[in-house]
């Protein structure tokens, strides 16, 4: 009995396991672009308050 719960828990959470890791790895690439993009916009802040003299 305990023996067929542990296969049909294995034989439905495997097959997951991929497109976890495929989640996963967009996620980190989508916080790099994001940290990307903060550092860009708080460079470009930088100098518009110097080319406008704020």
């Amino acid at each position: 009995m305990e023996t067929e719960i542990i296969s049909i828990t294995l034989g439905t959470v495997l097959p997951l396991y991929p497109l976890l890791f495929s989640i996963h790895q967009k996620i980190g690439r989508y916080d790099e672009v994001v940290e990307e993009f903060k550092a860009l916009r708080a460079e470009h802040e930088e100098i518009m308050e110097a080319s406008h003299g704020n």
